[in-house]
Order: C-alpha cells, then structure tokens, then sequence
C-alpha cells in the first residue's frame, strides 16, 4: 500500500512540474553568460580604402565644402594660426573657416577662462611654425567634416607629413576624441603617441600631467 501511495505522489509531482514548466518556461531557461566587455579602444571603422590620393590635389576653392571630397589632398594657402589643434584657413570670397584637427588635443594656451596648460605655448608655436610652410593641405575623412562648434574636421598635411604625428611624436598632443567615421587613421596617431610616450617627450615628461580615462584614451590632468 505505501508502495502504491509513493508512486502516485511521484506521478503527481512530476505532473504538477511538468505544468509548471508549461505555464512558466522563462524560469527554466539557462542564463547565458554575460558577453565579455568590449574594448575602449577599438580598431577603425574603415569600410572603404582610405588612401590619401594625391594626384588629385585640387584647392579649397574649387570643391563643395558642404560635401567636400573624402581622402583627396585639399590645398589651402592663407592660413591663421589659433593654437596647438586649431587654426582658420580663407576662401577666395574671403570667409572665415575655423578647422579643428582630427583626434589630436594640444594642451590649452588661448582658452577663455583657462590658464595656459603646459607645453600650451610649445604647441601652438610648432603649428603656427609647421602652417607657414609651402605645401598645406587638408583630408577630410569619411564622417562628419564639421563638430557642433561649426569648426571643419581633418588631418592636415605639410607637403607629405602630417601635422597630427608631429605634433604627438614630439609629446605636444595627445588622441582623443576619437569618433566612428573620423577615425580612419586612428592607428597611426597612435603609433606616433607611442613613440613620444616611450621617450618621455613634451607631456609625456610631466609626472601625473597625463592621465587615462576609462576608454583608452587621455586626457590632461588640469582643469580644461
């Protein structure tokens, strides 16, 4: 008789689970387990050939600056030196146009408000220096060419160099502000950081002056 009665209570409790899984199959599903977390610092969001065509340099003025052709060598010649990642170049017309460089943060020296942050002199004089050169030219990459403060965005180019490696292979910026679609050469800006980095160049030089944020990547370790 017991015999009879545990097998039934068996019967029944598989029953009753068997309806409760039926009812409620999300409790007892498997939990998968959380995705490993993505790097900061990723690798460019290339999707097209992003070699620089030089043979087909044409000037500021001759091309659509809403829609400016990507990856072309643009050639300007009157300039204005701002600071360290930020100068105005001219059109014909005579217009004003601020320009920022692409991933590269110079240290402060004009900033309303803020106290010239150091290497700030070092590096607005380099670029000020490296703008009066014969051979200007600007690359857009394949993202957005203006910021939110109306400023062209691109790499800027001296005859065959470019003036963001110079400036992070002699310690006087450091990448940053790196966004998908403006960050096509984001390898070989960071290969010239490394190089400053390794020989304690310009910001690099100065205890805690530099610090790493959460995604990679640096800022100055003074009130901006």
């Amino acid at each position: 008789m017991k015999k009879k009665i545990t097998s039934f209570l068996t019967v029944l409790i598989v029953l009753i689970v068997g309806i409760w899984q039926w009812l409620n199959p999300s409790e007892f599903l498997e939990v998968a387990e959380p995705k490993q977390e993505q790097k900061q610092i990723s690798e460019p969001t290339n999707t097209i050939d992003t070699t620089i065509n030089e043979k087909t340099s044409q000037s500021i003025d001759d091309i659509d600056l809403e829609n400016p052709p990507r990856f072309e060598n643009i050639r300007v010649s009157s300039l204005r030196s701002v600071d360290g990642d930020t100068f105005a170049f001219y059109t014909a017309d005579g217009k004003e146009h601020k320009l920022r460089l692409l991933m590269v943060d110079t240290p402060e020296s004009v900033k309303k408000g803020v106290s010239v942050q150091p290497y700030g002199k070092e590096a607005s004089d380099f670029t000020k220096e490296q703008l009066t050169k014969e051979g200007v030219s600007l690359v857009f990459d394949k993202g957005e060419v203006v910021d939110n403060y109306g400023r062209f965005l691109a790499y800027v180019y001296i005859g065959e160099n470019s003036l963001q490696e110079l400036l992070l292979e002699n310690g006087l910026g450091i990448v940053r502000y790196v966004n998908a679609g403006g960050d096509s050469l984001v390898e070989e800006l960071l290969t010239a950081q490394e190089k400053a980095q390794d020989e304690k160049l310009g910001v690099w030089s100065k205890k805690d002056y530099v610090m790493q944020m959460k995604n990679g990547y640096y800022r100055y370790n003074e009130v901006e």
